[in-house]
């Protein structure tokens, strides 16, 4: 049994104002699980049945993290192979990322539930992303205290990584195509009304088709700050200015970029062409100007 003391929000005329409760509130920390498809039998037979099973995992290999999350790598037997997961932990979340789940799907879940739910938006309107298979929750009084989010490995390659090696080795229709194909699949995010403010070239994967595997459809990582419902057009000229601003030296010139925009502006969505063309390059020009791009060149 554990005694807390509770910050209660309190939300007057657009400001948050936080107190602290004038009593001590003795409560059972709560943790749970949710798991996709099949995926409980499995990680049950490989020792791993509660949170603390998964969110102590020893075994794994740490690739990504800082004072709020990281990311480790899972290698498990499956069917006389290794599978590899992702599993990206959550500790003790800023109240802001609280407030976010708020206004994304009108409740306060975990960060792992948010990723969970954001990447199965994503599947459900056709856009690839990770598979997830399952996430826990560690709250207390509906507070999150830790949770995480584990997915399967994408199957296919990150996009920057092909271009680095592929790109300059091919057909200039075949360059087309491809730019073509990435442009109706920005045009697919928004035509869903999905903002992806992380929408840079290295979190976009070429995933293999399962149907045809010479072919491959898009997919989009890193989903924290996805955003669903979206108004108007402002966030969607945001995405595709962080985008350009991420492209490696060598990839789009003009006359392919001419190509990606005029595929991309078929979208019903956009009223004002030209507007929403200068509202994509003062994005990119503002990110220009304050950061500093990635020294790649294809």
């Amino acid at each position: 049994m554990t005694f807390h003391f509770i910050l209660y929000p309190f939300i007057i005329r657009g400001f948050v104002r936080t107190r602290t409760a004038a009593f001590v509130l003795i409560s059972e920390p709560m943790k749970n699980i949710i798991y996709a498809n099949h995926w409980q039998p499995y990680f049950e037979h490989h020792g791993l049945r509660s949170f603390d099973d998964f969110f102590n995992y020893e075994d794994g290999e740490t690739i990504n993290q800082n004072t709020k999350r990281n990311v480790v790598v899972l290698k498990l037997p499956h069917n006389n192979h290794t599978k590899t997961f992702f599993m990206k932990r959550f500790f003790n979340p800023h109240f802001k990322d609280m407030l976010f789940t708020l206004r994304n799907f009108g409740k306060l879940c975990s960060q792992g539930e948010l990723e969970w739910r954001n990447a199965n938006i994503l599947l459900q309107h056709g856009i690839e992303t990770y598979h997830p298979a399952c996430f826990g929750v560690n709250a207390v009084c509906g507070i999150e205290r830790r949770s995480f989010f584990i997915t399967e490995e994408i199957n296919g390659c990150c996009l920057q990584d092909y271009l680095i090696e592929y790109w300059s080795g091919l057909e200039g229709r075949d360059k087309a195509a491809l730019v073509v194909k990435l442009a109706n699949f920005f045009k697919k995010i928004h035509t869903a009304r999905i903002s992806l403010p992380d929408a840079y070239i290295w979190h976009v994967y070429m995933v293999k088709n399962i149907d045809n595997a010479a072919d491959f459809d898009f997919g989009m990582i890193d989903l924290h700050r996805m955003q669903i419902n979206t108004r108007g057009t402002k966030q969607a000229a945001e995405n595709l200015g962080r985008f350009f601003f991420s492209l490696p030296e060598g990839f789009m010139d003009e006359g392919l970029r001419e190509v990606f925009l005029k595929q991309y502006l078929k979208a019903e969505f956009i009223e004002d062409k030209l507007a929403f063309i200068d509202a994509i390059n003062k994005r990119e020009k503002s990110l220009l100007k304050r950061r500093k791009k990635r020294p790649i060149k294809i």
